[in-house]
């Protein structure tokens, strides 16, 4: 079976002949570390590692106000940025990590409504994209035999670097018909850009939808504001896609159990990365939820961090053996990316043991 045929079937919930293989890559990761270790600048990780799907689009809701675009504060470290939507960002230079959330502008709906709204509204994806650069990708990704996918945030996380998390979790209990005004928009937009990507360039293999909805001891919000606030949107997203084939892999930081019963309504396909850090276990997971769900990732990243080889075995295996003993649609990762704090050869490792163990 080709890769493709092999993400496809995990994503119909198939068993194909062995698990599946993907990985993320902090930013940076290169210059920081694995330069000195041989991996040469521009790499293409998923040729060099085998991996078996390449994203080649990625969208995130425009901004609106680009005579807001400034930089606040730099540093040889860091620098200090304001967007388009007025929020400032602390981002590392030379270093891989999570933006420090500094200031926000959209922070009540009088706010949304008299300086952005209607700028955003306006918008016309297509001045976003690069028609001509994407069709070349895509025509080279679809050459291989590899699963190809079209990438982007959702609503939460645009709620998250529009408003702040402060507002945003008090909007959605305070402010609901704001939040879905803003939701009801940024989907729209959503639904634009895609539509234009499958007509004018082509349907890719499947859809990777990237929306964080919990941190280490919880998700953000509780399940019946996510169903009322958050699921409507998802699905009628999800709902686009499946019109045209295409099944969807959601990614979400933190422990998100609470809301898998609506991820899986909402049209998801596969749930990635399941941070072990939050108590998420792939095993238990598919013992429940395997008829219904693929799973991708999992693979502590403090085990391949430590350079245990042990370690490293134990936690590898015991996920990978479990999910083949349930019989359960798997593709092997991490539980977010791999950092520069684990080298190349444990990285091999991991997948000396994938490739060692990989098949059903």
């Amino acid at each position: 079976m080709t890769k493709r045929e092999i993400i496809a079937a995990l994503l119909a919930k198939e068993i194909p002949e062995r698990v599946g293989l993907h990985e993320h890559f902090w930013q940076h990761i290169i210059e920081n570390a694995w330069q000195d270790q041989g991996v040469e600048p521009g790499t293409d990780f998923e040729s060099h590692f085998n991996l078996d799907l390449q994203n080649i689009s990625w969208f995130e809701a425009p901004a609106p106000r680009p005579d807001l675009i400034h930089v606040v504060e730099e540093s040889d470290e860091w620098t200090v940025k304001q967007d388009g939507w007025g929020a400032s960002f602390k981002t590392w230079k030379h270093k891989s990590g999570t933006p420090e959330h500094v200031r926000f502008t959209v922070t009540s709906p009088e706010i949304w409504k008299q300086e952005f709204r209607d700028a955003f509204q306006a918008i016309n994806v297509r001045d976003h994209l690069d028609l001509d650069t994407l069709k070349q990708k895509y025509t080279e990704a679809m050459a291989s035999d590899r699963f190809v996918t079209y990438s982007g945030l959702f609503v939460f996380e645009e709620l998250r670097k529009i408003l702040g998390d402060v507002t945003m979790l008090e909007s959605l209990l305070l402010e609901p018909e704001w939040i879905h005004d803003f939701c009801t928009l940024v989907t729209r937009k959503y639904i634009e850009w895609f539509e234009l990507l499958f007509d004018e360039v082509g349907l890719p293999d499947g859809m990777h939808i990237y929306d964080d909805l919990g941190y280490t001891a919880a998700p953000f919000v509780s399940p019946s504001c996510h169903r009322e606030m958050i699921h409507p949107y998802h699905k009628e997203l999800f709902d686009m896609f499946k019109d045209h084939g295409l099944p969807v892999i959601l990614h979400s930081c933190g422990d998100f159990r609470p809301h898998i019963e609506s991820i899986i309504e909402s049209g998801v396909d596969c749930i990635q990365a399941m941070e072990a850090k939050t108590g998420m276990n792939v095993v238990k997971l598919a013992e429940q939820y395997k008829d219904r769900l693929c799973f991708m990732g999992n693979i502590d990243i403090r085990a391949l961090e430590s350079g245990d080889r042990e370690r490293i075995r134990d936690e590898c295996l015991t996920k990978l053996n479990g999910m083949k003993a349930l019989r359960a649609p798997y593709i092997y990762m991490s539980d977010h990316s791999i950092p520069p704090t684990v080298t190349v050869a444990d990285y091999e490792y991991m997948l000396e043991l994938f490739w060692d163990h990989c098949r059903y």
